[in-house]
């Protein structure tokens, strides 16, 4: 009888550690060469919608339920992620930036990992904090080959700023 309660207790899917989150994001960072040089501190959420809901298991929504509860919490730390420099052919830490309303930075929210760590659903914004604007979006991404591929694209968006008038009247 012990054996069946302590069996039961166990998890089949191990929990998620802080380190396999920031390795996973550096994976996707340099397999879709994003160039993350300055990011905000604080990890966005994405609400889990039905159209999300759809790219993943029931496994998958269990094992990522605990791991939102589990990461509520986590902030970017410095020294943690990491971009490549394609003309240096180095690595570099991303700045982390705890203001986040100045210059050129990204926005990036907690990802969304199934349970086999095989899938993930990310966002990256970036923001300039100008009259430009910016643009951003969250993606799937599938590891195939042991690199991570983007396969879908969900709420793209590129803005301008919302101060610049068109004139639309002909003379």
């Amino acid at each position: 009888m012990l054996t069946i309660i302590f069996l039961s207790s166990c998890k089949s899917t191990p929990d998620l550690t802080e380190n396999e989150v920031y390795t996973i994001i550096n994976e996707i960072i340099v397999d879709d060469s994003l160039p993350i040089y300055q990011a905000c501190w604080k990890f966005k959420n994405i609400q889990l919608t039905e159209k999300y809901k759809k790219e993943f298991t029931e496994e998958d929504l269990n094992f990522i339920e605990d791991q939102n509860e589990i990461f509520k919490n986590l902030k970017i730390k410095p020294n943690q992620l990491k971009w490549y420099k394609r003309r240096q052919k180095e690595f570099e830490f991303t700045t982390v930036d705890t203001i986040c309303d100045q210059g050129i930075l990204y926005h990036i929210s907690f990802p969304i990992i199934s349970a086999d760590r095989k899938k993930v659903l990310i966002e990256f914004q970036e923001d300039c904090n100008c009259l430009l604007g910016g643009q951003g979006g969250k993606d799937l991404y599938e590891k195939k080959n042991g690199h991570w591929i983007r396969t879908k694209s969900f709420d793209q968006w590129i803005s301008q700023s919302k101060n610049l008038k068109l004139n639309t009247n002909k003379t």
